[in-house]
């Protein structure tokens, strides 16, 4: 970005009154902030390449020059590299296009790939770059697994999960901050999908009816409140005994997989070679559920309770989850595991509890949609609308699992 471009963004940014209330124009003034904030992860990660020819210790230098930690200044250090290898991203960070973030997803993603691989990628990023230009982080990173997974094809994924399994961490210390214990945890995606399904079993046992004392009403800490004391039980010998593990097996009409297979939901968006699903689905109860455009074509169970009952059962929770990977709400990231079935016209109005009816919500936007005057409603193919308190309106197209 030329310095007069910068100049001109301050300006406009600048010249905006921190009470405005104008939508449009504070619309404007974001993007250009975001456009400015890029330009200075460029400007860093330029800095960062310079500090790298002259001093041995880059990444100490960097913390130093800029008041920052070890680990965000190797952070910039790594994106140094990537732009270095894709000078592509580089310069369109530099011309405020894609994010610091953008880069950091192209980092993990060539880091977690065999070399012959990582090449490959490498070669093709440049095509990707429209893409990260135009999306969020999270969505390009979707896309660039996608293109990952695609070069791997050629071999089985065994490979992959062996190399994945070698690099499970487990580090603990202590916040020097709060004096609270941390712990980080990396693990493959198998064991991840066994832990999980522990941990949410673990929460379902203990806290269905009853929260422990000094739960917080925050809804989103609430839940990783609830989660670490379920760890906590599960170390002190108090697990619960899990049945056979439910395998979703979507059939979608609409997005076919490359290589003709169906999706396997695992409930967590991890890959896994087709060996290892193979010996999942012999040890697993499976559930195949046919989808199109929105719409669940057929699925296993009783799907419309009408007034029976308030609560949905678990071939509508199934069902559902072919559909929707989270929360329904555009860009809510919470997992649809941890969601609730909302009534979208409400039970004590009539509504029914068919699946038709039915909506995955996190707690939070459930909280908005009972108490903070979001008024949601579903078209054709589950098209969703939301009406806002202040009279703007949201509208979606089918839930598309593969971009959720």
């Amino acid at each position: 970005m030329k310095l007069v471009d910068v100049q001109s963004l301050v300006g406009r940014v600048a010249a905006i009154d921190a009470d405005c209330a104008e939508w449009g124009v504070l619309q404007t003034a974001v993007g250009d902030l975001r456009r400015l904030k890029s330009w200075v992860e460029g400007r860093e990660v330029a800095f960062a390449r310079s500090i790298a020819k002259v001093s041995s210790y880059p990444e100490k230098s960097l913390a130093e020059a800029g008041c920052t930690t070890l680990r965000q200044a190797e952070q910039v250090l790594h994106r140094a590299d990537t732009a270095y290898a894709v000078p592509e991203f580089g310069t369109s960070l530099d011309a405020g296009r894609v994010s610091g973030e953008h880069v950091d997803v192209l980092t993990r993603t060539l880091g977690q790939l065999e070399p012959a691989v990582r090449a490959k990628l490498i070669e093709n990023a440049p095509s990707l770059l429209p893409i990260a230009e135009h999306v969020a982080a999270d969505e390009f990173a979707r896309a660039l697994r996608a293109e990952a997974r695609r070069l791997e094809r050629d071999g089985d994924g065994l490979e992959r999960l062996e190399r994945q399994r070698r690099a499970i961490r487990f580090n603990t210390w202590i916040d020097k901050q709060t004096g609270m214990g941390r712990w980080s945890a990396t693990w493959d995606p198998e064991t991840m999908l066994r832990l999980e399904a522990r941990i949410d079993a673990q929460v379902e046992v203990l806290f269905h009816d009853a929260q422990p004392a000094g739960c917080p009403s925050d809804l989103i800490e609430k839940q990783s409140y609830l989660r670490a004391h379920a760890m906590l039980a599960l170390l002190d010998g108090q697990g619960v005994r899990l049945g056979k593990p439910e395998l979703i097996v979507v059939e979608d009409h609409t997005d076919l997989q490359p290589d003709g297979q169906p999706t396997i939901d695992y409930g967590l968006d991890v890959d896994l070679p087709r060996s290892v699903v193979d010996e999942l689905r012999r040890t697993a109860n499976v559930y195949t559920i046919t989808v199109r455009n929105g719409v669940v074509l057929r699925a296993p169970g009783v799907l419309n309770l009408g007034r029976t009952t308030r609560l949905a059962n678990r071939a509508q929770r199934r069902a559902l989850q072919a559909l929707y990977a989270t929360c329904a709400i555009p860009d809510c990231r919470v997992r649809y595991s941890r969601t609730k079935l909302h009534h979208v016209v409400w039970w004590q109005h009539d509504g029914c509890s068919d699946l038709d009816n039915f909506l995955p919500v996190c707690e939070l936007h459930h909280q908005k949609i009972h108490n903070g005057g979001w008024a949601v409603s579903l078209g054709p193919n589950r098209q969703l609308t939301i009406k806002f308190p202040d009279g703007s309106i949201m509208t979606t197209g089918p839930p598309m699992r593969g971009a959720s």
